[in-house]
């Protein structure tokens, strides 16, 4: 691959760099890279210096006062965010090209001019608090910072890039705008920009803009060395969940070291697959973990190649010796070719599959600039990962897998106790209909630029077509479909797509059932016919449905401690009642206990009725082709007449209803429910604009919750709908203390909007966010395929997806504000907070 070698570099006087790859599209992704992260915080290590000028840097700059560099944005219907890692910052915008210069000049401004208001400092701080309680709150992060303190004793990447409430707390206005003052040099910025723009004009607009400010050349600091680990390490902690987890870890060499590739691969062996050795023997097998997963992260000063597991309680020391057994045979020599060969495609598979993405792109740009000042650094990994010998990667298990490097962790469970509180018209994409003869409606999306193929299906399942005593059917036969055939294993049948470097998804949601599949153009045949077999020949083992029953049964049980996921599940409940939205796509404990394998099998035989089927190919791909497989797929499905039938549509409540969860978390999290719209009744886009100007950074309610009162780290509104009305959920994380003001911030907002309306230049803004997001809805396939399929389902023309931008464009403010009002005024509201209360 000589994908990144294209990319066109300008090295600035001052010593700042810019990088540029040009590319065909309606889109244009602008990221500035600052060279500091929470490494570099020296005597402030443990504050969160970094992650507190990235939230400043948005509360106002020079020509963008208080948050209007993120509303100019928004206004122009893009996106902007940053983040901050370990060893850099990054802030990023993606908008239409021909807004490049204002994304530039927003930027720049922001990383040259931040002003750090001292109305906002105290109250930022307060947020950051907040978003720090919400992951102290989360079990695997609290899992990955403790198995990373565990890796590195000695280099400061074993402090959370967050930091330390105690530290947090006393960062000053002076402090943070000192570190910015020595951090923040030409020398240590670089931008990447990647889509439509050309590199004179990106040049030329950031040497204008920043070409003359001077560089101070400050020393780096040299970071403490990180000593050889000689012995096995481990922690132990608890945590109130009803689940226990594992986490078990060593420290790999530099992104850079020659063994990163055979790594990697080692990593993608062991658990990063449902056909990987791990997830098949102790998930699958042995059943002693949940959910396994490894990863390999890879740093400039060293990573963490590691294995998480959640697990029974009682399972848990079970769990861990069987991996220290498994981690001994693989270092003893038990790779074999096949998963190696394996496990090498389907790496490369999804480094073809980020370059169908402009963020991907350009994040896989800045990476290799701050790993080794090398844009092309993915093209050069590609090269070594196919060289990589089954040698090679025998080599690296046997020297880096060995007992006295793992660090292990172990989280178990906790009794309940009080805690201390605190643009569619210029894409290359089109489709092209047609029908096969029994009348499944067909879709062709061809585009020849990458070497990728993929399959869709929709079909009529979902929550909506589940019957009370069978909710979560829909998920469970999802999770069945690829444990295995009549005629192939489940491990055989996974071990068969990962050889074709295929991913493949099987989703349920409300109101549908959808397949998609994505492998090499080379494999995809193969990969179509294991597909093929997985849908006309399933096996609904009666093994298999109760691990995935006694799985997901204790998911939902860790579901119900998450304060959010509580909250919301049961507003749900409350809103919908014993309509199918009701229960939701996992359905409730008592109804996965009662589904039998003979109901699963009866619910896959239901799917296949031609008139409410679609089947779609897109990618690398002629119309001919699609055809042609096609016919070799839906030929050996056992159809059946009619249509699956709707039930009546939901009842909500006539009054307003308000419950409490107790929880032992930190946070208290609180959802505002209220009837929404149906997705088919028409007037659906006037609620995507709708929800556009209730989220993101620059949205009223955003401001009003966080920004104005510093209630909540996080706000926002979600919306639901399908073939029936379904919900507006209004949300924030907060304190147990600030918890009622939030909800009445909430729904004094929501009277508001219902009076009022979108105010015009927060509609302007929303349209335009909305109509942004359905341009680039259009222009890549892998994100056009599925939403045209969708469209469909809902008995829209296959042209939709290109289509929505205009008509999005076409609404007016008074159209979109008649159509929110009613569902705004409605009388009944269901209320929920979860978490820690005011009275435990």
């Amino acid at each position: 691959m000589n994908f990144y070698r294209n990319v066109v570099s300008h090295t600035c006087e001052n010593g700042m760099r810019i990088f540029v790859l040009p590319r065909p599209g309606h889109s244009v992704e602008v990221e500035c890279f600052v060279k500091t992260g929470s490494i570099h915080e020296g005597r402030y290590l443990g504050s969160g210096l970094s992650h507190f000028l990235e939230h400043m840097l948005f509360q106002g700059c020079r020509n963008y006062p208080g948050t209007s560099a993120a509303d100019t944005i928004d206004r122009l219907g893009g996106s902007v965010n940053a983040y901050t890692s370990f060893d850099h910052t990054a802030y990023h915008a993606q908008l239409a090209g021909i807004h490049l210069e204002t994304a530039i000049d927003v930027l720049a401004s922001m990383v040259r001019y931040p002003e750090f208001p001292a109305e906002r400092f105290a109250a930022e701080r307060e947020v950051i608090l907040r978003e720090q309680e919400l992951g102290a709150d989360s079990p695997d992060r609290r899992l990955f910072e403790t198995l990373n303190a565990e890796v590195f004793k000695v280099h400061p990447v074993r402090i959370p890039i967050i930091g330390f409430r105690h530290l947090i707390a006393e960062v000053t206005r002076e402090r943070a705008e000192e570190y910015w003052q020595h951090r923040y040099t030409p020398g240590r910025i670089f931008w990447v920009v990647v889509g439509d723009a050309s590199p004179e004009r990106v040049v030329e607009a950031l040497e204008h803009r920043l070409g003359d400010w001077q560089d101070a050349f400050p020393g780096e600091t040299a970071l403490p060395a990180e000593p050889e680990q000689c012995a096995a390490r481990s922690a132990e902690f608890r945590f109130a969940d009803p689940l226990a987890r594992l986490a078990a870890g060593l420290r790999t060499p530099p992104i850079s070291h020659r063994d990163i590739p055979a790594l990697d691969v080692l990593a993608g062996i062991l658990g990063m697959g449902e056909g990987s050795r791990l997830v098949r023997i102790l998930e699958r097998e042995k059943e002693l973990a949940v959910d396994l997963r490894a990863f390999c992260y890879s740093q400039p000063f060293g990573g963490i190649l590691g294995i998480t597991a959640a697990a029974f309680p009682a399972r848990l020391d079970r769990l861990e010796n069987a991996l220290r057994r498994e981690l001994d045979a693989i270092r003893s020599g038990g790779i074999t070719a096949a998963e190696a060969r394996r496990e090498k495609r389907q790496q490369f598979a999804e480094h073809l599959r980020q370059l169908r993405s402009l963020r991907d792109i350009a994040a896989n740009i800045g990476g290799g600039v701050v790993a080794c000042d090398s844009p092309d650094l993915s093209d050069s990994y590609l090269e070594k990962l196919e060289a990589l010998t089954v040698e090679e990667i025998h080599q690296a298990a046997a020297t880096y897998l060995t007992p006295e490097l793992f660090s292990f962790v172990r989280q178990r469970p906790a009794d309940a106790r009080p805690r201390r509180t605190t643009t569619a018209d210029r894409s290359r994409l089109a489709p092209i209909a047609g029908e096969w003869k029994n009348g499944v409606r067909l879709v062709t999306i061809p585009d020849r630029e990458l070497p990728l193929t993929d399959f869709a299906l929709a079909l009529p399942g979902g929550t909506i077509f589940e019957t009370e005593k069978a909710g979560g059917i829909s998920a469970l036969a999802a999770d069945l479909l690829t444990a295995g055939t009549r005629r192939r294993s489940e491990n055989d049948l996974l071990n068969k797509l990962d050889e074709c470097g295929a991913t493949l998804n099987v989703n349920t949601g409300l109101n549908s059932f959808i397949l998609e599949l994505n492998a090499p153009r080379r494999q995809f045949p193969t990969a179509l016919r294991l597909v093929r077999e997985m849908l006309c020949e399933p096996a609904f083992g009666a093994a298999e449905l109760e691990r995935e029953r006694k799985n997901r049964l204790e998911l939902m049980r860790s579901r119900a401690q998450s304060p959010r996921a509580a909250a919301q599940d049961l507003a749900r409940k409350l809103l919908f009642g014993r309509h199918p939205y009701g229960w939701g796509v996992n359905g409730t404990p008592e109804q996965l206990q009662s589904i039998s394998r003979d109901e699963i099998m009866e619910f896959h035989r239901s799917l296949w009725r031609p008139s409410q089927v679609i089947c779609g190919f897109g990618g690398d791909c002629t119309e001919a082709q699609a055809r042609e497989w096609s016919e070799m797929v839906l030929d050996g499905i056992d159809w059946l007449p009619g249509k699956q039938p709707l039930p009546k549509p939901p009842e909500f409540p006539q009054q307003s209803v308000v419950q409490e969860i107790p929880l032992d978390r930190s946070q208290t999290a609180l959802v505002h429910a209220i009837p929404g719209p149906a997705l088919v009744d028409g007037i659906y886009n006037s609620f995507k604009i709708f929800h556009h100007a209730e989220n993101g950074l620059s949205s009223r309610l955003f401001k009003l919750v966080r920004e104005e009162n510093a209630l909540a780290y996080t706000t926002g509104m979600r919306l639901a709908g399908g073939f029936h009305p379904g919900w507006l959920l209004f949300h924030a994380v907060t304190t147990a203390e600030q918890a009622k003001r939030a909800e009445q911030l909430i729904a004094a907002e929501i009277l508001r909007l219902a009076a009022e309306g979108i105010p015009p230049e927060e509609f302007d803004a929303a349209r335009e966010c909305a109509a942004f997001a359905a341009a680039q809805a259009a222009e890549s396939v892998n994100a056009a395929l599925p939403a045209t399929l969708l469209a469909m389902h809902y008995s829209q023309e296959p042209e939709t997806v290109w289509n929505n931008e205009a008509a999005l464009r076409a609404l007016t403010r008074e159209e979109v504000n008649r159509n929110i009002a009613p569902c705004l005024a409605a009388p009944a509201a269901v209320t929920v907070f979860a978490g820690r209360t005011i009275s435990s």
